[in-house]
């Protein structure tokens, strides 16, 4: 008998939430979300060797800078949140020692809570600031040599801990 009317009460929950427009909301969520995880044109640096080539100076390799430009500039708050993951995550995968890698490691940490102050919404923000740290870092290690040195400053810093920095999170 519980069972039975715990189904029911489940059964009209979900129908409730139909109607209140839920389906139409998430469809928006979907077409916001498309826009910003479509593929790009971006070739990415694969024979620059570690650091690529960054024309600019700015501490981002030029192929990054054109997929931030492309994907990640709908705002420009956003794509300095952006920009400052991309020179953490580039500055992780130089390393050399445990301590420049654990420095590393605070600026991605750092760069992510920037990401997560910009991008507030836990909802209707989730998949911008996944597609965002997710492509960023798969753009940084798209060469076997650029993976084997990120996975080496992944081992420097194996059984470290350090302190989340207090604000400001964003540069």
């Amino acid at each position: 008998m519980l069972i039975r009317l715990f189904i029911i009460l489940i059964i009209l929950s979900v129908s409730a939430c139909k109607e209140n427009g839920s389906e139409q909301s998430a469809t928006s969520t979907l077409t916001e979300t498309q826009e910003y995880s479509s593929s790009t044109e971006i070739q990415g640096q694969t024979a620059a060797g570690l650091k690529g080539t960054d024309d600019n100076a700015n501490g981002i390799r030029d192929d990054i800078d054109q997929l931030i430009e492309q994907k990640f500039s709908y705002t420009p708050s956003v794509k300095r949140a952006a920009e400052q993951e991309a020179r953490a995550l580039q500055q992780f995968m130089e390393a050399k020692t445990k301590e420049a890698a654990i420095k590393g490691a605070e600026q991605i940490a750092r760069a992510t809570r920037c990401t997560f102050k910009i991008l507030s919404d836990p909802i209707r923000d989730y998949e911008k600031r996944q597609a965002l740290s997710k492509e960023l870092e798969a753009w940084t290690t798209n060469t076997k040599e650029r993976l084997s040195h990120y996975l080496a400053s992944s081992q420097l810093i194996s059984g470290s801990y350090f302190m989340q920095q207090v604000e400001p999170f964003c540069d």
